[in-house]
């Protein structure tokens, strides 16, 4: 009787040692994991400087899109070149230059997509007490 028990106790001990290794093991994998998706969200990163903005309109899908003049000294062009300064700026973390770009957007009441790369004017809104 003490022998089976004595065989019952190193087969628990096995068991207990080879789940440790297993869940060590689980979390290199996971480990190895993240740092690969991080590398490639920073390539995908990279690779979103070649993307390029563009205007939608009410046609194009974009339900609260107004077709309006922008401001003056701000085309399509700079409107797309402002976000495309933006994507880069948080691409590099650099999110002073990236929140003074928004600010000047929403001035602007610009609305943009980041995961679409479009953006449509929004109808003036004047301010209050004018």
């Amino acid at each position: 009787m003490g022998n089976t028990t004595r065989n019952t106790d190193e087969k628990r001990r096995a068991y207990k040692k080879a789940k440790k290794l297993r869940s060590k093991l689980r979390k290199a994998e996971m480990k190895q994991e993240m740092r690969e998706n991080n590398n490639n969200r920073t390539e995908q990163q990279l690779t979103s400087k070649k993307k390029k903005w563009r205007r939608v309109t009410a046609e194009d899908g974009a339900k609260k899109a107004v077709d309006r003049p922008l401001e003056a000294g701000y085309g399509v062009g700079a409107v797309n070149d402002l976000l495309q300064r933006r994507s880069t700026a948080k691409a590099e973390k650099n999110y002073e230059v990236s929140d003074e770009i928004t600010k000047t957007l929403v001035r602007l009441q610009i609305v943009y997509d980041d995961e679409r790369w479009e953006w449509h004017t929004r109808a003036w809104k004047h301010p209050k007490g004018m």
